[in-house]
């Protein structure tokens, strides 16, 4: 059954391959995916983060987060064969993935027939789409599954652990749209800590602030225009607070927005002494963005909130999306809502959390999911990609919080001799 499981999705692979999908005409002109390939490579070849293909710096090289950039280059370091690299970049998430997986079965001492369910994660439609691609949603959905498994085996004998503050770290530097959801968990993490351990609490708090700090630290070093993740923070705003979000955002293509809308709602003068950089765009859609906020009621505000909380939450693509990993996802996305449901349901009990349990540990986990694309989806936009790096976690979450059910089904679907086998 594992290996089945595991050949979906090499098989994928090979028939991306046969679409010559990995053809270097192919993967060097495909949008963000390419960026991050000429990223990678850059550093590979002058051990610079540019993409200017020399050893120029360049500001729109920030438009990417880091982290996968940099991975990346390691790979290039073997071969340039688009069609390697994606092999290399697959063998490396199955491998975090395997060893997520087993780490809990190690902490939860589970027969391997109990770890079963669990084998469904190598599936999961959302993460497979974006596994054969060179976007970074996958390893991103890899590294918040890892920190989640370091977070639930806490306990009352090791209430701490260093990879946690070095994880919450690489998941916002790899994807930035994580942010809410790792501070969210971090803060729990530091408060379930702090009476017990107050310099390890402490210590472990300046860890992640200077592993996450050093990447804006630099880029204002570098650049001397300001502190910054990314230089697609003043577009992304503009994108989910404009004119047209009321009546035309949706969950399949909030990202293909007009950043440019905002412009005019900044002063003429301002426009027409900016230069033309990225980063000074950026900021001119986060002045334009600002103004336009403030220019509309509070009834509009809540109308364009709304409809990106309805959006976020709609485990339906608002606009067709055709293919069979497009279709079975939404079954998978019912699940997740679901598992939020279940979240509302405990929290409304009476019952004191209990943080030494396994199982309101994951209940905290989809408690920061929760709050993490809440906040999100108001203060920019999500949508199905960006939703998608929680693919694994929440599957993983919706097994754990429903394993009695899951292994019952099992049981009557498989003969007894191969559970004997399996014990």
């Amino acid at each position: 059954m594992f290996i089945g499981l595991l050949s979906v999705k090499y098989y994928y692979l090979y028939l991306s391959n046969l679409n010559n999908t990995y053809s270097n005409d192919v993967v060097y002109n495909n949008g963000d995916a390419s960026h991050y390939l000429v990223i990678g490579k850059n550093i590979a070849d002058f051990n610079v983060y540019s993409d200017t293909n020399s050893k120029t710096i360049s500001e729109s090289a920030t438009w990417r987060p880091p982290f996968w950039p940099l991975v990346l280059s390691l790979f290039f370091k073997f071969t340039s064969s688009p069609f390697v690299l994606i092999l290399l970049k697959s063998i490396f998430e199955m491998g975090l993935l395997l060893f997520a997986l087993f780490k809990f079965k190690n902490i939860s001492n589970l027969k391997l027939i109990y770890l079963v369910p669990f084998f469904l994660l190598l599936v999961e439609p959302q993460y497979l789409k974006y596994s054969i691609t060179f976007l970074s949603e996958s390893l991103t959905a890899i590294l918040i599954l890892l920190l989640t498994v370091f977070f639930i085996s806490i306990n009352k004998t090791k209430k701490q652990h260093i990879a946690i503050p070095i994880l919450s770290a690489l998941v916002i530097l790899c994807q930035p749209v994580s942010v809410f959801f790792v501070l969210s968990l971090f803060i729990i993490y530091l408060l379930l800590n702090l009476k017990s351990n107050f310099l390890g609490t402490i210590g472990h708090g300046l860890l992640f602030s200077v592993l996450l700090l050093a990447w804006p630290f630099r880029n204002q070093v570098t650049f001397d225009k300001g502190f910054y993740m990314t230089a697609s923070q003043g577009a992304a705003l503009s994108k989910g607070w404009n004119e047209k979000v009321a009546t035309q955002f949706t969950n399949v293509d909030g990202d293909l927005a007009d950043e440019g809308l905002n412009l005019k709602f900044v002063d003429n003068n301002l426009l027409q002494n900016a230069d033309n950089s990225v980063l000074t765009r950026s900021k001119l859609y986060s002045i334009g963005t600002i103004n336009f906020i403030k220019s509309i009621g509070f009834k509009e505000k809540i109308n364009i909130a709304f409809k990106k909380l309805k959006s976020n939450f709609n485990p339906f693509p608002e606009k067709s999306k055709p293919g069979f990993l497009e279709t079975i996802s939404i079954f998978f996305r019912m699940l997740y809502l679901f598992t939020f449901i279940q979240l509302i349901v405990r929290f409304f009990k009476k019952e004191k959390t209990n943080y030494n349990s396994t199982r309101d540990r994951v209940y905290l986990v989809v408690l920061a999911v929760f709050i993490g694309q809440i906040v999100m989806s108001v203060y920019v936009y999500t949508g199905l990609r960006f939703n998608s790096i929680y693919s694994l976690t929440m599957l993983f979450c919706f097994i754990y919080l429903n394993h009695e059910f899951l292994i019952k089904m099992y049981k009557k679907l498989i003969p007894i001799k191969v559970q004997t086998l399996m014990n």
